[in-house]
């Protein structure tokens, strides 16, 4: 996928975190803001998915090396609602894990809900629960 298509699909990740169980209000301005930060972060890799020529759904994965080595953080995955549920979101994760150990990473790591639907599919797709970390957040004033 390349960043202008990245850039015109940003209607995606509105759409997908709108719907259960986000139920998220992002902005188009908020969406377009976030596919830039994605793709103008050095070796971003991005994956999508097309019905024909219309995007329905991508993955992006932002390098991050820690103690375990060079890893990749998957910062997003959207798939537009009436295509969820068809195994595309399973085959963008495969694809670009594969990209990733082309490229010489050695692990894959994400945050998303601990429990519920999105667990599962993540666990279906081989991804284990972190019993040593969990995510802190504070909202700045």
């Amino acid at each position: 996928m390349t960043r202008q298509e990245a850039l015109e699909s940003a209607d995606i990740i509105v759409e997908a975190y709108a719907k259960h169980p986000w139920h998220e209000e992002w902005t188009i301005e908020n969406a377009i803001s976030r596919i830039n930060e994605l793709t103008t972060t050095p070796k971003c890799l991005a994956v999508a998915a097309f019905d024909g020529t219309q995007p329905i759904g991508f993955a992006f994965g932002l390098p991050h090396t820690s103690v375990m080595g060079r890893g990749i953080h998957i910062a997003e995955i959207a798939i537009r609602p009436m295509h969820q549920r068809g195994g595309i979101g399973s085959r963008l994760l495969n694809h670009l894990e594969a990209e990733a150990r082309i490229l010489g990473f050695v692990f894959v790591w994400l945050v998303s809900r601990s429990n519920g639907g999105v667990a599962e599919y993540y666990k279906s797709n081989d991804y284990q629960h972190s019993e040593k970390l969990c995510v802190y957040s504070k909202k700045l004033k």
